[in-house]
C-alpha cells in the first residue's frame, strides 16, 4: 500500500473541526494554501502532508487518527470506495496484508465495529451518498419488537445494513439477524457490519429480489423495512400467483410497489410477530390501493400508522391476522406509551395531543384514507395550550404598540461616499458566505427579507454575511444602506451576488451619526420581525381554535354570564 495520502476539503473540515464554508474561505483567501494534486474528480484532492504543513504554519490544529490515515491512503490504491470497504472487511478478518496490520493498530484506539462504521461513513462522503434518515423507523421498531429472548429480526431490503445495525444496538434481545438485497456489494457490507456489531448472533445476509423470489420458509419476530420508493419497473408482471401468502389481501396494482413491500413483510411474520415498514404518505390515501388498505383493516393486520416528522414518510405497523376494532394513528411523540396502552386495552379509546385511535367503521368509506393528519386534526385541542398561545399573542401585540422613532425633514447636505469594496479592501468589513461567527449583517440577495441584523452563524449557504470593525462602521447603519441601495438580483449566482454587494455606496458619516441613524433603522427591523412572528402565531392560533370549536373540545367563554355559549340543537 502506498503511503501517499490525499484528502478533500470536506475531509479537511472534519479534521479541523470547522464548517465547510470556513475551509472554502481558507482556500480562497490564503495565498499559500496548497494546490490540488488531483482535480479530475468531482471533489479536488489535496496532498495531506502539504495540508498538515500549511495548517501548522497557520496555527490550525488537525485531529488525524490512524483510521483517517488508512482511509486516505486507500483512496489511491483502490478504484472505488466500495472496493476499499471490501478490502477493509477482508483485512479485519486477518488476511496477513499490510492493511490488516495497520487495522490491528487502529483497533487499539477504536472498537472494530466502530472502526468499520467510520470507513462506511468515509465511503459515503467520497461518493456523496447521504446517510438515510432511519432514526424514527428504528425507534418505532424498538417499541414494537416482541419481548423475550431469542428475537429473530429480518430486513428484506437491507442495503448496507443501516436499519439492522441500528436496531441490534437498540434491541439487545436480538439473537438472529438476516437480510436480503439485490446488490452483492451492499449485502457484503451489511453482513460485515452485523457480524462486528453482534458477534454472538446468527447472521445471514442473502442476495436476491425479495418481492419476486419464492417466499422463504423462515418466519421472523420482527420485520423492518425501508423499501425503495417510486420504482416504476419493479416487476409487477412477474409477481407470484396462486395461493402465495403475499397475495392474501389482494394483488398490488402496478402503481403500488410499496404496498407489495408491505404485504411481503407481513407474510414473513411468525405468530405474534410485528412488521414496521416505512411507506410514502400518498399510499395512505391513493385510490388505487384502497381495496388492499380496506382488507388490511378488515382482518386486523394494519394496527398503526405513524406520521413521524423525522421520517419524511409514514410508518406502518402490521401484525398477523387478528381481532381489532380500531387503528392507532400518531405523530410518534408519545408512541411508546400509546402503543403499550393500545395493546393492553384493546378497544379502549386513546386521545392525546400526538396519538388517537380511530374506529374502523369510520375508515370504511369511499377513500379508506388512513392518513394520521386527517384524524389527529380532530383530536382534543388542549385548552391550556390555547390559553397560553392567546396570552403570548396578546403580549406580542402590546409590545408592538410601543412608540416608534420620529422622522422629519433633513437639512444635511450630500456627503462623500465609499463603496463596500473599498471598505473590505481596507479591512473595515469582511464579506463572506454563511457560517461566520459573531453578530453583523446577513444579506440574502434573492430572498424576501434581503437584509437583517443578528448572529452571522444563522445565515444559510445561499446568504452572505458582513462583519464590521465596530469602531469604524455601524452594522445597523450598513443594513440601512444595503436595504436602500442593494440592486435587485438579475441572476441567482454567488459571484453576481457578491459583486452587487461590493458595488453598494456607503455615505461617509461620523461613527456617532451612523449609530444614531442605525439605531432608528434597527428598531424598524425589530418591528418587522415581531410582526412576522405575530402573524405566524395568529395563524397557528386560528387553526387550533377552529379545530377545537368544530370538534366541541372548546367553547367560547362569554365573560360574566357564566354560560357556555353553545348553540342549542
Amino acid at each position: 500500500m502506498t503511503a501517499h495520502e490525499t484528502i478533500t476539503l470536506t475531509d479537511l473540515a472534519r479534521l479541523a473541526e470547522v464548517g465547510r464554508n470556513a475551509v472554502s474561505n481558507w482556500r480562497r483567501r490564503e495565498p499559500d494554501f496548497p494546490t490540488p494534486v488531483d482535480e479530475s474528480a468531482r471533489r479536488p484532492r489535496f496532498d495531506l502532508a502539504q495540508i498538515e504543513h500549511w495548517a501548522a504554519q497557520h496555527g490550525r490544529e488537525l485531529h488525524i487518527t490512524t483510521a483517517d490515515r488508512i482511509w486516505f491512503s486507500l483512496h489511491g490504491t483502490h478504484p472505488s470506495p466500495d472496493h476499499a470497504l471490501r478490502a477493509v472487511a477482508a483485512a479485519l478478518d486477518g488476511d496477513g496484508s499490510e492493511l490488516a496490520k495497520r487495522l490491528e493498530e487502529a483497533t487499539a484506539e477504536t472498537d472494530p465495529a466502530e472502526l468499520f462504521e467510520f470507513f462506511v461513513e468515509r465511503a459515503r462522503e467520497t461518493t456523496g451518498t447521504a446517510t438515510p434518515g432511519i432514526g424514527a423507523l428504528v425507534d418505532i421498531g424498538a417499541v414494537c419488537a416482541p419481548s423475550g429472548p431469542g428475537l429473530a429480526v429480518h430486513d428484506p431490503a437491507c442495503g448496507e445494513g443501516d436499519l439492522l445495525t441500528a436496531l441490534v444496538r437498540t434491541v439487545p434481545e436480538t439473537a438472529s439477524v438476516s437480510g436480503r438485497d439485490l446488490s452483492s456489494t451492499q449485502a457484503a457490507i451489511c453482513e460485515r457490519r452485523l457480524r462486528l456489531r453482534r458477534p454472538g448472533a446468527d447472521i445471514a445476509v442473502h442476495i436476491g429480489d425479495s418481492l419476486l423470489s419464492p417466499l422463504p420458509e423462515e418466519r421472523y419476530d420482527l420485520v423492518v423495512c425501508d423499501p425503495p420508493f417510486n420504482i416504476k419497473d419493479w416487476g409487477h408482471e412477474r409477481l407470484p400467483t396462486g395461493d402465495d401468502p403475499r397475495l392474501a389481501y389482494g394483488t398490488p396494482p402496478r402503481t403500488e410497489p410499496e404496498l407489495a413491500w408491505a404485504l411481503h413483510c407481513l407474510s414473513l411474520l411468525a405468530p405474534g410477530g410485528v412488521a414496521v415498514v416505512r411507506m410514502p404518505a400518498m399510499v395512505a390515501h391513493r385510490r388505487s390501493g384502497r381495496r388492499i388498505r380496506s382488507e388490511l383493516l378488515r382482518w386486523g393486520a394494519l394496527r398503526a400508522v405513524i406520521d413521524h416528522p423525522d421520517s419524511k414518510a409514514h410508518i406502518w405497523v402490521l401484525v398477523p391476522r387478528g381481532e381489532s376494532s380500531q387503528l392507532l394513528v400518531s405523530t410518534g411523540g408519545d408512541f411508546a406509551r400509546t402503543w403499550h396502552d393500545f395493546n393492553a386495552r384493546p378497544g379502549a379509546a386513546i386521545r392525546t395531543a400526538d396519538s388517537v385511535t380511530v374506529p374502523l367503521m369510520r375508515l370504511w368509506d369511499e377513500d379508506v384514507d388512513i392518513s394520521p393528519a386527517v384524524y389527529l386534526a380532530s383530536a382534543d385541542t388542549g385548552l391550556d395550550d390555547l390559553s397560553g398561545a392567546t396570552e403570548r399573542l396578546g403580549r406580542t401585540l402590546a409590545e408592538l404598540a410601543a412608540p416608534l422613532p420620529r422622522f422629519g425633514p433633513s437639512r444635511s447636505h450630500p456627503t462623500p461616499e465609499t463603496s463596500l469594496a473599498d471598505l473590505e479592501r481596507d479591512g473595515l468589513i469582511e464579506i463572506g458566505p454563511g457560517g461566520a461567527e459573531g453578530d453583523g449583517v446577513v444579506v440574502d440577495p434573492i430572498g424576501p427579507r434581503t437584509v437583517r441584523l443578528g448572529p452571522l452563524d444563522s445565515a444559510s449557504d445561499s446568504q452572505w454575511t458582513i462583519s464590521c470593525a465596530t469602531d469604524a462602521v455601524d452594522p445597523a447603519w450598513l443594513a440601512a444602506v444595503l436595504t436602500a441601495r442593494l440592486p435587485s438580483a438579475a441572476k441567482r449566482t454567488a459571484t453576481g451576488a457578491k459583486r452587487r454587494i461590493l458595488a453598494v455606496k456607503l455615505p461617509r458619516l461620523p461613527l456617532a451619526e451612523q449609530r444614531r441613524r442605525g439605531a432608528a433603522f434597527a428598531e424598524l427591523l425589530h418591528l418587522r420581525d415581531r410582526l412576522e412572528t405575530a402573524g405566524a402565531e395568529a395563524a397557528a392560533l386560528a387553526g387550533d381554535v377552529a379545530t377545537g370549536l368544530v370538534t366541541g373540545a372548546i367553547t367560547v367563554d362569554d365573560e360574566g354570564d357564566g354560560e357556555s355559549g353553545e348553540v342549542e340543537s
